[in-house]
């Protein structure tokens, strides 16, 4: 698996305040973003873990890559839903999507895979992770592969 770097990411493993845990942002309209985001985020997550056994990792999507996360899209992206489910279901990654984005467009909560938390609002989703102590870091497409 790919090694990815992230300046925010790298600020917290070179510093000794550990943050109580991390909320990765995603806000993107590339039409395959779990391929790259879900290997990142797997790496970030590790690279966070061997430095703060204890912390917890957090996933808030609330771009249109949110609707990738759908049953009937899920299946085009399969090797990255494998990776969002093993992070979900085996290493305790809390995923969440925007509720209101999805109700703009007419897609309700259950047309999302089983390991989605559909919140009311993406951005008052992050806003509860900062109070609770979480640092947010969004995450971006890596250069060498726009």
């Amino acid at each position: 698996m790919a090694n990815y770097s992230n300046p925010y990411v790298n600020q917290l493993l070179e510093s000794d305040n550990e943050p109580e845990g991390v909320v990765f942002e995603l806000i993107e309209s590339d039409k395959k973003t779990w391929e790259w985001a879900a290997p990142m985020i797997k790496s970030l997550k590790q690279q966070l873990k061997e430095k703060y056994p204890d912390i917890e990792i957090a996933v808030v999507s609330h771009g249109s890559e949110q609707f990738q996360l759908t049953r009937k899209s899920a299946k085009k992206q399969k090797a990255a839903i494998s990776i969002l489910e093993d992070l979900v279901r085996n290493e305790n990654v809390d995923l969440h999507v925007c509720g209101t984005h999805s109700s703009w467009v007419g897609i309700p909560a259950s047309s999302y895979i089983d390991i989605v938390d559909v919140a009311v609002s993406g951005p008052a989703k992050i806003n509860d992770y900062i109070n609770l102590g979480y640092q947010p870091i969004q995450l971006y497409k890596p250069s060498n592969l726009r």
